[in-house]
């Protein structure tokens, strides 16, 4: 970048300031006393480009306002890789803001805003106003090498973009660093509660169905109450009918077979007498009674058929009702008896089994301590509860169960031979009438018990399901939360982890860029010391902190930087400064930018400013215009052009 004009109006002491006519290659020398508008010249460049000066940034801009005017203007036109732009800004009292870019030969500005020009600018330029003020624009300080870590230096280097992405990475560290640290504790929370709970994952499961086998057994107790009430009502009648139906089916088989066998009978002697009358003549009749074969033959004839025909359709209709007497009376009356039988052995089988069996064990534990005298299987034959509980005390836990089991047996067993014994009379209706009632009233009763039983046992299951499942649910909450945390936790931890070498391979690759752009800037500074040192000093190293070292022709060795004079090192100084800017352009691909050098012969001796501003224009290719703000110059010296700064408030150059 080369500037080419600065005008300027109402800015700073200036009433109106107008420098052309500026050459592109050069020494442009800037002096006057103190409070002449020197330092103002450079300011107006720099708010020109930037929006604010070295000692103004954009919050007090309006101090650059000249004291008792309205509104401050600066217009620069520079030129940039063969392409002309003018550049205008403007601020108020109130310290608006204002600016416009134009591309000379266009009509169209290529930015209208503040914003949207230092947008633009940004992208001409390549760099803003750190780099610009710690490369282009050394202003009133004492010459220095600028902090290895400043963002200009960076920007020098080429690292800016590195740099900011490994700022951005190490933040977002320190961000996924700070989430662990709240995370991981209410993991731990999280879990610890979690393993207090205790869940066991098949509790639940055992507890349902627990109460499944207790609904389905309640059911079976209210069939088989019912099945024994129904039975029972009607047993003293049935018996009662199937006596009498025995009887007449007795009776009726009776008559059938007296018919059959007078049907049998005459139809024998119909046969004989009709297909042999001489056989039955001599067989059935004797000489005295011969006389009446005639009419016996005769009546035979005549009437046998008919006879026989009245006796087999006597013998159908008997067989007939004695069908109907068995199909409708007896067997139904048996079917009856059957399923009572069944209901009887089916109940004491029932009452008889103890759901300790059929229930998970842990349920029936729990069940157990619920009610010490659970025993499904209660019945008078058992032992007492006082009887069970002093064998428990008596013996060991082992031996106590293995009686208990015994004595349980033994009875169940003669139990059920007996209900079986009364079954079977009750299936052929030989029982008393009285005992199935009696039985069948007894297993009822047990069987409302065992429903009771099952009743308190299953308000006992639904409390614990409801507790279990709240407790699930607890912990389904919690392992939802855990999952989380976990997720939150290995997130940041990955994160963490490929920021880290994401932030090394930056390093790496900074570290590259760093050593070149030194290798870089001493080469350029030895080839530019020389012309400031008289050729005393032609070699320097610097180390990537920017640490600088001397090399002594005398010496023939490096000297470390505070070994030589004061004023040598400023002259060493401002060759790196040049040095860094020519690799900043070249960074920004400028084949040719200016430099502005406010006061940099502070602490030079006069030989020493005498050299050094003979050399300024020649010492780099690129940093070709070469501003230099001074009180004062070396008589003798020859600049490319003079700017003399007086006290007035108009300068036109």
């Amino acid at each position: 970048m080369i500037i080419q004009s600065l005008t300027a109006n109402n800015f700073r002491k200036y009433a109106r300031l107008e420098i052309d006519d500026i050459p592109e290659k050069g020494l442009i020398t800037v002096s006057g006393s103190n409070e002449s508008g020197k330092t103002s010249i450079a300011d107006a460049l720099s708010f020109a480009l930037f929006g604010r000066t070295f000692f103004t940034d954009e919050d007090n801009v309006r101090k650059l306002v000249r004291w008792g005017e309205k509104i401050a203007t600066v217009v620069l036109c520079f030129k940039r890789q063969d392409k002309c732009y003018e550049l205008s800004r403007t601020v108020n009292k109130e310290g608006r803001v204002e600016a416009q870019l134009l591309e000379r030969d266009k009509t169209a500005p290529l930015a209208e805003t503040p914003e949207e020009t230092a947008e633009v600018l940004q992208g001409i330029l390549g760099y803003g106003y750190e780099a610009f003020s710690d490369s282009f624009y050394l202003v009133q300080r004492e010459l220095s090498t600028p902090h290895p870590n400043s963002d200009s230096l960076k920007d020098m280097v080429g690292i800016s973009a590195y740099s900011k992405i490994s700022n951005d990475l190490q933040r977002a560290n320190e961000r996924d660093a700070a989430e662990l640290e709240i995370v991981r504790p209410k993991y731990e929370t999280s879990y610890q509660a979690l393993k207090d709970l205790g869940i066991d994952g098949t509790w639940l499961p055992d507890l349902i169905d627990a109460r499944e086998t207790l609904n389905t057994d309640d059911d079976e107790n209210q069939l088989l109450a019912a099945q024994l009430g129904q039975s029972a009502k009607i047993y003293a009648e049935d018996q009662r009918l199937y006596e009498q139906m025995s009887r007449k089916h007795r009776w009726l088989e009776i008559f059938s077979d007296s018919i059959l066998a007078l049907l049998v009978g005459g139809m024998v002697l119909w046969a004989v007498l009709r297909f042999f009358p001489e056989l039955a003549k001599t067989i059935l009749f004797t000489p005295e009674t011969v006389e009446r074969f005639a009419s016996v033959y005769a009546w035979n004839e005549k009437w046998m058929l008919l006879v026989a025909a009245f006796i087999a359709w006597s013998f159908f209709l008997s067989l007939l009702y004695t069908w109907r007497t068995e199909d409708r009376g007896l067997i139904p009356l048996e079917q009856n008896a059957t399923l009572f039988a069944i209901a009887l052995s089916a109940g004491q089988k029932h009452v008889s089994e103890p759901l300790v069996d059929q229930l998970p064990p842990r349920c029936y534990r729990l069940l157990s301590k619920a009610d010490d005298d659970y025993q499904h299987s209660k019945n008078d034959d058992i032992a007492g509860i006082e009887e069970l509980h002093a064998m428990r005390k008596n013996d060991t836990e082992h031996e106590a169960d293995k009686r208990v089991d015994d004595l349980v047996h033994s009875a169940e067993s003669a139990r059920q031979l007996r209900m079986q014994e009364l079954a079977d009379t009750v299936k052929y209706y030989e029982a008393n009438p009285a005992l199935p009632a009696e039985a069948a009233k007894l297993l009822r009763i047990q069987l409302k018990e065992r429903s009771k039983r099952n009743m308190l046992d299953q308000q006992v299951l639904k409390g614990e399901i409801d507790r279990e499942i709240e407790r699930t649910e607890i912990a389904a909450d919690l392992r939802k939360k855990l999952a989380i945390h976990d997720e939150a936790i290995r997130n940041h931890t990955r994160h963490i982890k490929v920021q880290n070498t994401a932030i090394e391979l930056l390093r790496a690759s900074s570290k590259e860029f760093t050593e070149v752009f030194n290798r870089s800037i001493t080469q350029a500074s030895a080839s530019i010391l020389p012309h400031f040192t008289n050729g005393h000093y032609s070699n320097i190293k610097i180390d990537e902190n920017l640490n600088v070292g001397v090399f002594s022709q005398e010496k023939n060795d490096f000297m470390d930087f505070d070994e030589i004079s004061s004023g040598t090192q400023r002259q060493i100084m401002l060759a790196l400064r040049i040095a860094m800017s020519e690799e900043l352009a070249k960074q920004h691909d400028e084949e040719q930018q200016y430099i502005i050098l406010d006061e940099p012969f502070a602490f030079f001796d006069m030989e020493r400013t005498i050299a050094t501003l003979e050399k300024l224009p020649e010492v780099s290719d690129i940093i070709c215009q070469v501003w230099v703000v001074s009180q004062e110059f070396p008589s003798g010296t020859e600049p490319d052009k003079a700017i003399a700064c007086t006290d007035a408030v108009e300068l036109i150059v």
